[in-house]
């Protein structure tokens, strides 16, 4: 259990600095470099400590399909849903994980499940959709293929779950990982290489700093954990780590970055320790004897002391980064909830309704406005939803000196509309930038972290061409 709420610590908090590392690399390129830097930090560990790698090519062939299954894809995926629906919804949709890895284990493992450890699976799904937020019409709108990506994404990490716990019990927990991440880096580097020549890559600082760590606590770290818990307590019960992250990733983002906190994250948290209790209660998929040796037992001590340092060292970094005015000029990204009226048109010339956050990035709307480009006047909310329905990126402005204007001014075109805001900015910003179900505010014009957030987001709305 020990060894269960240090991996989902590890995971809830690496949410962190994929949104840090994002903004300056392509999804594909975080996901192949958290990799390759994980294998790297294992391969040495593995030297330190004399173990040998697998040289069985049956054996590399049974970690090249984890590497695919269990980390090449569902990282891509989650990736690339995220960037269509709420990361509310990604969660909740990727912790059906357990339920995936108990049905492929009672196919490929012969697993019994009783029915309390059914009731406990589903419980805990509830709870996780609970401290989510979910049922606040975050399905309405957002993308079919965004969702169906986070739902394959948690079949692949039940899959993988499973098939570690039939082939790979036989080999060492570092060596076992290594080999996961070394093949998926193989297999992810020509797309991290192709999309990164597209989009370009910006790092700054806090944003090398946020993939190391990935590479080597979310990573390194993480998956010799992982392959630690698969032996001790087996496929569904170590899938269960996907109820934990989302709560972990939550309290971060309140104690970090600053987000709201709601009281549904505490009975979503006792409703998935509930449904976790009922799935240890249960004797399906306990170890079964056998007689291979029993892989050589991972020092938690270590482990935990390197956690914690990297993790501090982590935050003070993020927290004081900004040496290009970058972070320091805009804070996060916010991922906002969809208004449950989004789907409610405005008439123009009607009474502006209001809306669940300012400026809005959901809710009622005038659908398909002629705005486009540089505008010298206020847009109406109704407007502004509008816009980001359709896929456009509004960057809204209050306070700028003519050589501000002009540097903003030059980021629009196609999907981008910079005007004057409609009131007072928030947080003493003078520029607002949003999107669909998204929104970052700057105290300066940052052009590089404002065009990133543009080209990441434009036509992502479900009016988009994204």
């Amino acid at each position: 259990m020990r060894r269960l709420f240090l991996l989902s610590f590890i995971w809830g908090w690496s949410f962190l600095f994929i949104k840090v590392a994002v903004e300056g690399l392509t999804p594909t390129t975080v996901a192949c470099t958290r990799v390759a830097l994980g294998a790297v930090f294992l391969l040495a560990f593995l030297r330190v400590k004399g173990q040998p790698l697998p040289r069985d090519p049956t054996v590399w062939r049974q970690l090249a399909v984890v590497g695919l299954v269990g980390s090449a894809l569902p990282f891509t995926m989650l990736a690339w849903g995220e960037q269509r629906i709420t990361s509310a919804l990604t969660s909740v949709l990727n912790a059906s994980t357990p339920l995936f890895t108990a049905a492929l284990a009672a196919v490929m493992l012969r697993d019994r499940m009783r029915p309390v450890q059914v009731g406990g699976l589903v419980v805990g799904l509830v709870g996780v959709g609970v401290a989510a937020g979910i049922g606040r019409g975050d399905l309405a709108g957002s993308s079919l293929a965004g969702s169906a990506a986070s739902v394959l994404a948690g079949a692949c990490y039940g899959f993988s779950f499973t098939w570690s716990k039939k082939h790979l019990m036989g080999i060492a927990p570092l060596a076992a990982a290594f080999g996961q991440l070394a093949t998926a880096a193989v297999l992810l580097a020509p797309f991290a290489v192709a999309t990164s020549v597209a989009d370009g890559v910006n790092l700054t600082p806090a944003r090398a700093l946020a993939i190391v760590l990935l590479g080597v606590v979310g990573s390194g770290i993480a998956y010799v954990l992982n392959f630690r818990i698969l032996a001790d307590i087996g496929a569904t019960r170590a899938s269960l780590v996907t109820y934990l992250i989302p709560v972990v990733a939550v309290a971060v983002g309140v104690l970090v970055l600053d987000e709201a906190f709601h009281l549904r994250l505490l009975l979503g948290g006792l409703l998935i320790v509930a449904g976790i209790l009922a799935v240890h209660r249960g004797r399906a998929d306990r170890p079964t004897r056998s007689r291979r040796p029993r892989p050589t037992p991972v020092p938690m001590t270590p482990l935990v002391v390197l956690t914690v340092v990297a993790l501090a060292l982590g935050l003070v970094g993020v927290a004081c980064a900004g040496a290009d005015g970058s972070e320091a000029a805009c804070g996060p990204i916010r991922s906002e909830p969809l208004d449950r009226r989004s789907l409610v048109h405005v008439l123009p010339g009607g009474p502006v309704p209001e809306y669940e956050t300012d400026p809005p990035t959901s809710g009622p709307h005038q659908p398909a406005p002629p705005v486009h480009g540089v505008v010298d006047r206020a847009i109406e909310r109704p407007v502004q939803v509008g816009i980001l329905e359709g896929g456009g990126v509004l960057l809204q402005h209050r306070g700028l000196d003519d050589d501000d204007r002009r540097r903003l001014e030059d980021l629009a075109g196609g999907d981008v509309v910079v005007a004057p805001a409609v009131a007072p900015l928030p947080d003493d910003a003078v520029v607002v930038a949003t999107a669909w179900l998204a929104k970052r505010t700057c105290t300066a014009v940052d052009r590089d972290a404002l065009e990133a957030f543009a080209d990441r987001r434009a036509g992502r709305g479900p009016g988009g061409h994204g």
